[in-house]
């Protein structure tokens, strides 16, 4: 079984392109991030996922592989492409 953290963090000034043509409130981060991680975790190979550290912590079921789970989350990452950014999997123990 592998585990993997995925880092997360808040949109800036310079992430500001048309696909994103602006800073969400900074409040409602949380509430994405909370989104985000469920999406995660509602996916077929994860086991499990939540949320720690500006992180989320993915537990993939049976034999899945970080590529799997790459081209798992692409439509999620879309999804909230105007809401939060992702700074890339580490694997984790």
């Amino acid at each position: 079984m592998m585990n993997f953290k995925l880092g997360l963090r808040e949109i800036t000034e310079s992430d500001i392109k048309a696909d994103c043509p602006f800073v969400p409130e900074k409040e409602d981060f949380p509430i994405y991030v909370a989104a985000f991680v469920e999406d995660i975790e509602n996916l077929k190979i994860v086991e499990s996922a939540y949320e720690s550290n500006n992180s989320v912590v993915i537990k993939l079921a049976g034999d899945a592989d970080i590529e799997q789970l790459r081209q798992a989350c692409k439509s999620i990452h879309q999804h909230y492409w105007d809401k939060l950014r992702t700074t890339g999997f580490e694997s984790i123990a």
